[in-house]
């Protein structure tokens, strides 16, 4: 049976010019959404998905519109999780080590590594000045200084493998799940146990809403619970494994699944389908307005409000989309690409103008991308043709 990778480089099509015109059914409108949870003058980008809703968009342009030459480029041992970048410093999941170096230069300011074996992060979250990290196949939680990466504390699940991390930091708290189905609450400042909660299947994914926990498992369910306690809301399959999930405080909750369709998943009414599309995101979404932007084999933007498409992209691998300020960026099998989040120009659906920049990168780029500081930061695997795998921050060229 194909891996994941072959069928979705065996599907991806040749960049060419790719980007410069978009298919669909029309621009819609663009309002960029802010859940005011962060200061809105950050240009961190500090949990996997951005923020708790998983919208993996900034609404301030804080990353390159145009033309990009590399800030820094350095070699890493592979990528293991999508990076994080919080107060200068960038956050770094490798397969060997935790690297953490300055944000303006690339310069190593400390690593841990886990001694031996190796540590190999899954998920990396920053908040308050610490540092929340969950490996693979471990049932420990570290919690580390921001500064120096000295313990503070760690916690540790009976016996299945931590996954996916969340922070919600207007009511501090820190949610987790495993391997054999359990979603922790956690306080931040010390690792104590708020509540815990069973559900069906490998948690693979956690955002937060309004009233809502949501939690997306391997087994295909999608779950509601009250953030306060765990107490479960409501409960829905889908087609498959949860890929990637995204909500907002207005609507309800977007679901991926490999391969699609993407979902809404209306809280409100049990979890009932509100709409389907005929596409799907690897790793994350972005939400911005009424664009939800999936990343299967190219970059797609659908309408929050059914489902439309509204332009279609250039080719894209399993990387998960950033955006911030009125630009997406999205990856392929080799390079970075930026688009008009509102896909250009046009009449129709024909679109011109809607890539702005694309830059080539050595390897391909793994686990999602970041925008903060004015660049994007992104992870890439090497692999045949003695390519490297190495970490990018692509900032603005200057005159």
């Amino acid at each position: 049976m194909p891996s994941r990778r072959q069928l979705l480089g065996g599907a991806a099509l040749a960049v060419g010019g790719v980007g410069s015109y978009a298919l669909g059914s029309g621009l819609g409108g663009f309002e960029p959404y802010y859940d005011g949870e962060e200061d809105p003058d950050t240009t961190w980008w500090p949990q996997p998905a951005f923020d708790r809703i998983g919208s993996c968009y900034n609404p301030r342009p804080v990353g390159p519109r145009h033309s990009v030459t590399e800030r820094w480029a350095i070699e890493i041992p592979g990528p293991s999780a999508r990076p994080v970048v919080v107060d200068g410093r960038a956050y770094l999941p490798t397969a060997e080590a935790l690297l953490v170096v300055d944000a303006a230069t690339g310069d190593e300011l400390w690593r841990a590594d886990g001694g031996d074996p190796p540590m190999w992060p899954r998920s990396v979250a920053v908040h308050d000045g610490t540092v929340f990290l969950t490996q693979v196949d471990d049932p420990a939680l570290f919690a580390l200084d921001a500064e120096t990466g000295e313990e503070r504390w760690t916690f540790s699940a009976s016996e299945y493998g931590l996954r996916p991390l969340l922070v919600d930091p207007e009511r501090p708290t820190l949610f987790t799940g495993d391997g054999g189905g359990t979603v922790y609450a956690l306080d931040p400042d010390t690792g104590a146990v708020r509540w815990e909660r069973r559900v069906f299947g490998t948690v693979s994914a956690l955002v937060q809403s309004i009233p809502d926990l949501v939690v997306g498992t391997d087994a295909g369910d999608v779950y509601g619970l009250y953030p306060s306690d765990g107490r479960g809301r409501w409960r829905h399959g889908v087609s498959g494994p949860v890929d990637a999930l995204a909500t907002t405080n207005g609507r309800g909750a977007f679901v991926s699944t490999f391969g699609g369709p993407t979902v809404e998943l209306d809280g409100g009414r049990g979890g009932e389908p509100v709409w389907s599309a005929d596409a799907w995101t690897s790793d994350s979404f972005v939400v911005a307005g009424r664009n939800l932007f999936v990343a299967g084999h190219r970059l797609v933007d659908l309408d929050v409000r059914g489902g439309d498409r509204q332009w279609t992209g250039g080719e894209t691998a399993q990387c998960g989309p950033a955006a911030a300020g009125d630009t997406v960026y999205a990856a392929s099998e080799e390079r970075l690409t930026a688009y008009a989040i509102r896909g250009g120009v046009g009449i129709g659906g024909f679109r011109v103008d809607a890539r702005r920049w694309s830059h080539p990168v050595e390897g391909r780029p793994e686990q999602g991308l970041a925008v903060a500081d004015g660049a994007v930061f992104v992870l890439t695997e090497g692999g045949g043709n003695d390519t490297r795998s190495m970490a990018y921050a692509l900032e603005a060229e200057t005159a």
